[in-house]
């Protein structure tokens, strides 16, 4: 069936894109604890729409269901944090790689577009604003790619971390810098070189942990009680392609090699 010459939406996904919408903008806290009832009343619709909806948010990491107790709006936690952002590391940079050799015209004015948004300073609806355009600049990298894959990873990514930009990290002060590095990965993309959109994309996504670390060391030492700015994280120096093994940790020590070397 379609509604003016649109098909119509089933409940069950209307559901969700209304209930995935409430917890991604916050407005249903992380934590929250959500039952049938509630929802049913909340979005007008009866149980199974709901039941659907739920096991499909519990999917895209939004939800958790706990038999016998209901469902929760999934916690925000530093560790999720810390892992989006590896996974940006890792798949972002790549995504711009290829949107340099195979981004339509139509497509770079699209992005072009939306990296020259430019928020107010202390005015929320246009800091929501932006925040919709990021989520379409990074996803719109992406779709231009030509890799699918990419654009579910990278829209699923962005997601899940506008959670910590409604709630908990404010980028106001950091608007210009954002806007700036948006411009230069865009820039980048456009004349085809996929080395420089890479290394442009590595750059602003460690630049963004920093700043991130640096606000919620501020908010921290305010809750605290301490008085004066936080100290800066010190500048990272970001390799052409990120080399996770440093990144992780993981890296093994010359010595270490030796040993299974000898063995081999």
């Amino acid at each position: 069936m379609k509604r003016n010459g649109r098909p119509a939406q089933t409940s069950s996904f209307r559901v969700y894109s209304h209930l995935k919408h409430d917890i991604v903008t916050c407005d249903l806290l992380p934590g929250k604890s959500l039952s049938e009832q509630e929802l049913c009343h909340r979005y007008h619709t009866s149980r199974t729409p709901v039941r659907e909806a739920c096991r499909r948010l519990e999917k895209d990491g939004l939800i958790k269901i706990i038999p016998f107790r209901g469902y929760f709006v999934a916690p925000l936690t530093m560790a999720e944090y810390h892992n989006l952002n590896e996974v940006q590391l890792i798949v972002e940079p790549a995504a711009a790689a290829l949107a340099a050799q195979r981004a339509t015209p139509d497509q770079l004015k699209q992005v072009q577009e939306w990296a020259e948004y430019v928020y107010r300073v202390g005015n929320q609806k246009s800091y929501y604003t932006f925040l919709a355009r990021n989520y379409n600049l990074h996803v719109g990298i992406a779709n231009a790619s030509g890799n699918e894959a990419l654009v579910e990873i990278i829209s699923e990514v962005h997601t899940r971390l506008m959670r910590f930009f409604y709630l908990v990290i404010s980028v106001d002060s950091y608007g210009p810098e954002l806007v700036a590095e948006h411009r230069k990965i865009v820039r980048a993309i456009g004349n085809r070189d996929p080395e420089n959109p890479r290394q442009r994309t590595a750059e602003h996504i460690v630049h963004t942990i920093q700043r991130s670390a640096n606000l919620l060391l501020s908010s921290t030492r305010s809750q605290l009680g301490f008085r004066g700015p936080a100290p800066e994280w010190r500048s990272l120096t970001v390799p052409a392609v990120p080399d996770w093994q440093k990144f992780s940790g993981a890296a093994e020590t010359e010595e270490e090699q030796r040993p299974r070397r000898s063995n081999r």
